[in-house]
């Protein structure tokens, strides 16, 4: 069974993200691991006994509050796997997570998503950890996916088999997929055409399989109005595609759709040699 890691704060959203790890759970053959990194308040100079009595004190405040959280919602405790880390967050996934398992974040709203992907934990989980990540934002009404916008490109081939995978897991719910691209050159258009007509003939024998090409200077603006009238749609990028690694890419797609427009995100990750 595929675990899916659910990264909590116990903020104010942590009960919306909560509901929505059991809904998947749910709905997919999942397994729930949550986890939460303590602040690690212990003085940097404290000697160990003394550092080691707060981190378990901090520990314990965890438990318990993931406890009520859980009671709050009507779930038992035995229904849900917990973990109160005090270790450097990406390193303990790293170490601790498998190339089958899919990570949750949450995303609050607008400054705190902004400082989350642009500047802090997520962006080092994107950047440094191998894995599936799913991102979604509080305004989300649809927290399981029926369509997901496959961001791609003939530079960048996907990871099919992370695709694949992905499907396995969560296609029983996903009814359409949509693959889109944005041309910058006029050249791309014949080879990128070939490209996504080859995906569109793999995925359409199980899925509503569409093909968008973006271009010209309002390519972005176009793209950014139409997911504005479809927010529940899940937006997918390929991990070392343009689209994560181009500054004008990663800024439309992670600040513009999942920062602004509030969309959905998940970030496929790179095939391994």
């Amino acid at each position: 069974m595929k675990r899916l890691i659910v990264l909590i704060d116990f903020s104010a959203y942590t009960e919306t993200i909560l509901k929505l790890a059991f809904e998947w759970r749910k709905s997919y053959d999942v397994s729930l691991k949550f986890i939460f990194k303590i602040p690690g308040l212990a003085p940097t100079l404290a000697n160990s006994p003394s550092k080691n009595q707060i981190i378990d004190f901090e520990k314990k405040e965890a438990e318990k509050a993931f406890s009520d959280a859980l009671k709050k919602l009507g779930v038992p405790r035995g229904e849900a796997d917990f973990l109160a880390i005090d270790r450097q967050l990406t390193h303990f996934l790293s170490e601790e997570t498998s190339s089958e398992d899919m990570l949750l974040l949450g995303l609050k709203g607008t400054g705190f998503l902004k400082k989350l992907l642009i500047g802090s934990t997520a962006t080092d989980i994107i950047n440094h950890l191998n894995r599936l990540i799913i991102a979604l934002p509080k305004s989300i009404e649809q927290a399981i996916p029926t369509k997901l916008a496959l961001a791609c490109h003939v530079k960048y081939p996907l990871n099919e088999q992370a695709l694949s995978n992905l499907l396995d897991t969560i296609g029983n719910t996903v009814e359409e997929i949509e693959l889109l691209t944005i041309l910058t050159e006029k050249e791309e258009r014949t080879d990128s055409e070939a490209y996504l007509d080859k995906l569109k003939a793999k995925f359409s024998t199980h899925y509503k399989c569409t093909v968008k090409l973006y271009e010209g200077s309002d390519a972005f603006g176009i793209i950014k109005k139409r997911y504005r009238q479809f927010p529940d749609d899940y937006l997918v990028l390929q991990k070392g595609s343009r689209t994560l690694n181009d500054q004008l890419f990663r800024k439309f797609f992670i600040n513009d759709l999942v920062h602004d427009g509030q969309t959905p995100l998940m970030v496929l990750p790179f095939e391994e040699a």
